[in-house]
């Protein structure tokens, strides 16, 4: 196999590993090939030790490797070993499937299925991927979509936008700059300009509803909060329930269980009502000025259920809309049909709301991470 062709295959590899959950970057793949390349005989087993040592990340990408691994380089045999399995496992597909289109949002069955063994790999995680999280009754399939959750959002960094800056040095003269630089000299490019590319993550602010409307919820959108912060070191974080509170250095936590262990020892950020409009306000009067640039997009985690008037709401978030590049509300109710009850807030706040998107489930965040602009 030429050069060109392996590094093309292990491309391939690891695009197909992304589309199953596992975060693969250029360094991972750098170090793929490096690996392989540098084997004086590799052979499959070998090969096959060192992908998954440098693919997988947690125990579940770690039993899930080999599937797909042989999906991936074995196709025909994978087909041919499902095909003869099929003729006799038909009646448990069935109830398979009828599991899965009950928790996929179409009932509100409850997902005791998702630890079967009709589910492992990664047929099981797209299912929980597509799941109401308040159907999740199986504390694995919680864990397992809250993980799904963390691992989509820690995908932003990827998404980075490609800006220039004009140095004293580096590669590529920048002409214009150059010989701007040089008016006095007679554009003599004495002292030249340069070019310098660089990628630049987009800056995040969260203001995340911990009310007791939002406690079936929190646990899915506490650690996709947690991925966003652990996107970029600049991304801020806060939570508000009648009062607002900053806890971006409890969302860095590197354990997730200290995480927990402090969130739920602060017993000030656990309280029964919402204020919306008070927090934003607070938001507003104490850090805006000190967290918010001109690129910051506001990220907004609530049910929109609120205390204070909507003509309060609509005012603070214009204020806010002002300080910003993009507001994104982040509702779990969208996505489980119409809503009645807080309508008056959100038609209060659609005119300073770039996007109102659902956060029911793990598929529903991950329309977020593209609707932000870079």
């Amino acid at each position: 196999m030429s050069e060109v062709c392996f590094k093309e295959k292990i491309s391939g590899f690891a695009h197909h590993l992304r589309e199953n959950g596992h975060i693969i970057g250029i360094k991972e793949l750098t170090d793929i090939i490096d690996s392989i390349a540098n084997l004086e005989q590799p052979d499959e087993k070998i090969s096959r030790h060192y992908l998954r040592t440098i693919c997988c990340r947690n125990k579940q990408e770690w039993h899930q490797f080999d599937d797909l691994f042989d999906k991936f380089w074995h196709p025909k045999t994978k087909n041919q070993s499902t095909n003869e399995s099929s003729t006799t496992d038909t009646s448990s597909r069935r109830k398979a499937q009828e599991s899965i289109s009950g928790i996929a949002g179409t009932s509100t069955s409850q997902c005791e299925s998702l630890t079967s063994n009709e589910h492992r790999g990664a047929g099981k995680q797209n299912t929980i991927a597509k799941a109401d999280f308040r159907f999740l009754n199986d504390t694995h399939a919680m864990r397992e979509a809250e993980d799904l959750a963390e691992k989509l959002a820690i995908r932003l960094k990827s998404r980075t936008r490609t800006h220039k800056k004009i140095c004293m040095k580096g590669k590529n003269m920048d002409v214009r700059h150059t010989l701007r630089k040089n008016l006095s000299n007679g554009g003599i490019p004495i002292k030249p300009a340069y070019a310098v590319k660089y990628k630049k993550p987009p800056h995040l602010v969260l203001l995340h509803d911990v009310s007791h409307s939002m406690s079936w919820n929190n646990p899915l959108l506490f650690r996709f909060a947690r991925g966003l912060i652990h996107a970029c070191s600049k991304n801020e974080a806060f939570v508000f329930h009648t009062k607002l509170f900053c806890v971006t250095d409890l969302y860095r936590e590197k354990s997730i269980k200290q995480m927990r262990d402090k969130l739920e020892s602060k017993n000030h950020l656990w309280l029964g009502g919402t204020c919306i409009a008070e927090s934003i306000r607070q938001f507003n009067l104490n850090h805006a000025k000190k967290v918010l640039k001109h690129d910051s997009i506001i990220v907004i985690i609530s049910d929109g259920f609120d205390t204070d008037k909507p003509e309060d709401l609509a005012l603070q978030l214009k204020n806010l809309n002002s300080r910003s590049k993009q507001i994104l509300w982040l509702n779990p109710a969208l996505g489980r049909g119409p809503i009645k009850s807080n309508s008056h807030n959100i038609a209060a706040a659609q005119p300073y709301v770039d996007h109102f998107l659902p956060a029911h489930s793990v598929d529903a965040l991950r329309n977020v991470i593209y609707k932000i602009k870079l």
